[in-house]
């Protein structure tokens, strides 16, 4: 098996700082800063000096990591309602280990260690959630990080923590009013501007954020209070270019027929119009030492309009066209097309227009108390989302498909590097007397409207008892968790086609808006018009299709019961203290799902499922070595380790038929008998601790994988499967191809991460500090089955995060790069089907400077401007197979624009 091997090369400037570190690290004036050592200073610090800001969050976050028994990575609030970034996968993404997939411009999923969202889990104050998303991955753009008080990431599992991933679990914290132990009240107010202005004319370049926030302790700090309510009015705006696919066989003059074209491409301007409020509630009650009772609430609504304006054309060897002017080069052996004038081009003009709502709400409702030595706790939680869409295409052109109404000097130039190509037209496809309604690519359609629903709701309980003990075992500790999920998938889709037997219609005037600049890539304008308005006034909607619907529509229910059993340890092992635990986990999963059987128009009802138990041992242990090496932990775990399967590939939904020639029966759809990806999991850390704001801090870690899931050609029993055709089959087992369990291979990976506090090295540098984290992955799993080539989704090989910052008498700063390496993702393709795209290494820059009133009246009142995207950093990706020669053509390169945000903050 060939290994995909993405190896981590250090740049000399990271093998400098990682050098300076360790060496600092090692000087015994640096270790007298440690905890174990200077305890006494630091707790006359702390009674002098209130840290905040950024520091703040660093300290905490160092608390966390430094304190767990497992192997973590944390990033918590500056302050109440602040998180370090403008949203809470942004915040993630700096983590070592961790790296965000932009989704529109927004950072929306997590990848831990390489592996894809749907390996880890998402938690809510340790409560498993759902997501709007098709399958289980979390989309954390829906989460407002205003409302978000820290994250914890859990890279070594946690036998009591239920609902974990195999990659690694994220776990969200709301703020928990009673710690505060003071009342709290802020406000915030921000304005954004997108740097690519009004794409589209409907649409804005400006925005806002605004969030208020309120915590506070009554009945003499037995009662606690914490409500928070965020609103985002976010403009999107993206300018995208998209090549289809490249050939040969295109008509060039003789001794060309080597000769690589593009063979179609399409030209956009997207503007969003993105809404989401959300509110958290908290009410905490504590009435004696020994009780303690917390009710968890949050609700967000997310609103998104989306305007898609542009041009795409075929320049297949099917279609008349014909080039002047070829202009050949070649690169990497390979000769290709990069210039010249397509004749008899149909270029389609696109007006587009999508509406997505979702709705995400959770309740958890949590008992604690403690008697003796012994804590019993009771959680019970709810949690449901909903996703509505509906996707809208229109067609417009110079005449419908083989009417020969043509540009015939489509001139265009392509770079062989990255960047933009040029399209010039040679007629003006913004004049609504030349450009019609009308079907010009032949589609059997005039406009295509899906309507995609997804809805997810999970109950879960959990009961378990602790009782702390005296010796090497500091507690023991068992539970059981009961939970049933419920996801289900809906898509209705409806032709339109227009009035009059589909003759090409003018657009009246009166539905005419501003036309739409394309000139990032050289085509001027095209045609602009209310999309609804047309449609309602040009098109009639035809019935939908039962076979296509019919697929989409499926259900699958989990019931899931986890028991488990951990043991603390606090003890030594010969000079060194030891703390950690020892758990497992028995997680029994009876899984059921409902889908439909087509066939040619006959439609069936058809259910399956499966049921299964894992044991799930765990270990994680934490040697103190400060005898030897002052401030300093190594860490080990290792764990067995589960990620159910996607749920669309857990669908029960069959296509197939009878073969003719054959007469055997085939066909292809889901799996309802998956059972999980199995892994078996090692870590091995070591962590040096300097002061409250500086560590560094390097892992290694080893995932195999027991298995893999792909499609697979499997034997299935068709019987009781419709069969509407005159061909009467041989017998009832035939082929389908299906999602199943198969090889698995290794993850394997090193990381590197750091803060270093200024001051530290040098006085005058107080306030200065870095942070930064570098990791590296390589895998030997073929996502698609053995003998495949298609690298694992979401594996980069080489993340990097660096952030340099100040902060000093109320003044503050903070640049921060975050770099990816070129991975295999996956991405939202057609009317909201799953696809994947070969995503080129990505640098954003991000800036943050502020202000803050320390003292006064004014005091509590802060000032930001942030800058998000500041080098405008381009999402790229490449085609899926490479050349003859071995050289790669571009597919799509899609830019954001930068995002400026400029506001207040207000505590009292």
């Amino acid at each position: 098996m060939r290994k995909q091997t993405h190896p981590l090369a250090l740049t000399p400037i990271a093998a400098a700082c990682a050098t300076l570190a360790w060496a600092l690290a090692a000087s015994p004036a640096w270790a007298q800063q440690g905890p174990a050592n200077g305890a006494a200073a630091e707790d006359k610090e702390v009674q002098s000096v209130v840290v905040t800001g950024i520091r703040r969050s660093i300290e905490t976050s160092m608390a966390i990591k430094r304190d767990s028994d497992s192997i973590v990575e944390a990033v918590t609030a500056e302050d109440i309602g602040k998180l370090p970034d403008v949203s809470i996968a942004e915040s993630i993404a700096r983590l070592a280990g961790l790296t965000a997939q932009r989704v529109e411009g927004r950072a929306q999923s997590i990848s831990i260690r390489g592996l894809a969202p749907d390996f880890s889990g998402t938690l809510m104050n340790g409560r498993e959630l759902v997501s709007t998303s098709n399958n289980r991955g979390a989309e954390y753009d829906q989460y407002p990080s205003e409302l978000i008080n820290g994250v914890t990431v859990y890279k070594t599992p946690d036998a009591s923590l239920a609902g974990g991933g195999l990659s690694g679990t994220v776990d969200l914290h709301t703020v928990r009013p009673l710690d505060l132990r003071e009342r709290s009240i802020v406000f915030n107010a921000r304005g954004e501007h997108n740097s690519n202005g009004k794409l589209n004319s409907n649409t804005p370049a400006n925005g806002n954020r605004l969030s208020a926030s309120y915590v506070d302790q009554f009945m003499n700090n037995t009662l606690g209070v914490a409500i928070g309510y965020a609103h985002l009015d976010s403009p999107g705006q993206q300018q995208e270019y998209k090549s289809w696919w490249w050939g040969t066989d295109n008509k060039l003059p003789k001794g060309d027929e080597d000769v690589v074209a593009l063979k179609g491409a399409e030209v956009t301007a997207t503007s969003r119009k993105q809404k989401r409020d959300g509110l958290m509630g908290v009410i905490e009650y504590r009435p004696s030492k020994e009780f303690r009772t917390s009710l968890d609430l949050y609700y967000s609504e997310f609103k998104e309009d989306t305007t898609m304006r542009g041009m795409m054309w075929n320049s297949h060897q099917w279609s008349d066209v014909t080039y002047n002017n070829p202009q050949i080069v070649t690169q990497g052996g390979t000769r290709l097309l990069v210039g010249g004038a397509l004749v008899n081009l149909e270029p389609i003009v696109r007006n587009d227009f999508n509406q997505r709502k979702d709705q995400l709400g959770a309740v958890g409702w949590n008992n604690q108390f403690k008697q003796d030595r012994w804590t019993l706790v009771g959680d019970l939680s709810y949690s449901t989302a909903k996703r509505r869409e509906m996707v809208l295409e229109t067609y417009a052109g110079l005449g419908p498909a083989g009417s020969h109404i043509t540009d015939n000097n489509f001139q265009f130039k392509i770079p062989t590097a990255s960047g933009l190509p040029t399209f010039t037209p040679s007629l003006n496809f913004a004049d609504p007397q030349i450009i019609k309604l009308t079907d010009v690519g032949g589609w059997g359609k005039d406009a295509d409207m899906h309507h995609p629903v997804v809805e997810d709701s999970l109950g879960s309980l959990k009961l378990s008892a602790k009782r702390d003990l005296d010796g090497m075992f500091r507690n023991v500790e068992g539970g059981v968790n009961y939970s049933k999920r419920e996801k289900t998938h809906a898509d209705t889709n409806n032709y339109w086609n227009l009035k009059n037997g589909r003759a090409p219609a003018t657009v009246s005037s009166d539905l005419i808006e501003p036309s739409t600049s394309l000139a990032f890539a050289g085509i001027p304008r095209v045609l602009t018009y209310d999309v609804l308005g047309a449609l309602n006034k040009y098109y009639t909607m035809q019935p939908a299709r039962p076979d296509d619907q019919a697929l989409q529509d499926w259900g699958v229910t989990e019931k899931v019961t986890t028991a488990y059993g951990r043991v603390g340890i606090d003890t030594d092992v010969g000079p060194f203290p030891l703390r950690g635990n020892i758990g497992v986990q028995a997680v029994n999963v009876d899984q059921k799902s409902r889908g439909t059987t087509v066939n040619s128009g006959k439609l069936g009802s058809i259910t399956g499922g499966a049921s299964y138990t894992d044991w799930l041992p765990s270990v994680n242990l934490n040697f103190d070595l400060d005898k030897y090496l002052s401030t300093t932990n190594l860490r080990f775990g290792a764990a067995k380790t589960v990620a159910r399967p996607q749920m669309s590939d857990m669908r029960a939904g069959i296509s197939g038929g009878v073969d003719a020639t054959t007469r055997m029966w085939n066909g292809s759809g889901g799996n309802p008998q998956l059972e999980p990806w199995r892994a078996n999991s090692y870590d091995l850390s070591m962590e040096k601790y300097m002061g409250k704001r500086s560590y560094i801090a390097g892992a290694l870690w080893y995932k195999k994988l027991q298995s893999y899931i792909y499609n697979q050609q499997t034997a299935f029993s068709f019987a009781g499967f419709p069969n509407p055709s005159a061909v009467v089959p041989i017998q009832d087992i035939g082929t389908l191809n299906r999602p199943a369990n198969g090889t698995g291979g290794m993850v394997k990976g090193v990381e590197l991460s750091g803060a270093l506090d200024g001051g530290l090295l040098w006085a005058p540098l107080e306030g200065f500090g870095v942070t930064g984290s570098m990791s590296g992955t390589e895998s030997t799993i073929h996502p698609n089955g053995p003998g495949t080539k298609e690298k694992l989704p979401g594996l980069s090989g080489v993340v990097s995060n660096f952030t340099v910052y100040y902060e000093q008498s109320g003044y503050s700063a903070r640049a921060s790069r975050r770099y990816r390496s070129a991975y295999r993702g996956e991405v939202t393709g057609l009317f909201a089907q799953r696809a994947f795209s070969e995503i080129l290494a990505e640098r954003q820059i991000d800036l943050q400077l502020g202000y803050a009133i320390e003292q006064g009246r004014y005091k509590g009142l802060s000032f930001l401007f942030q800058v998000n995207n500041l080098n405008n950093s381009p999402y790229q990706t490449r085609q899926g197979d490479p050349f003859s020669g071995g050289s790669y053509a571009p597919e799509r390169y899609t830019t954001y624009g930068r995002q400026f945000l400029l506001g207040l903050n207000y505590k009292l």
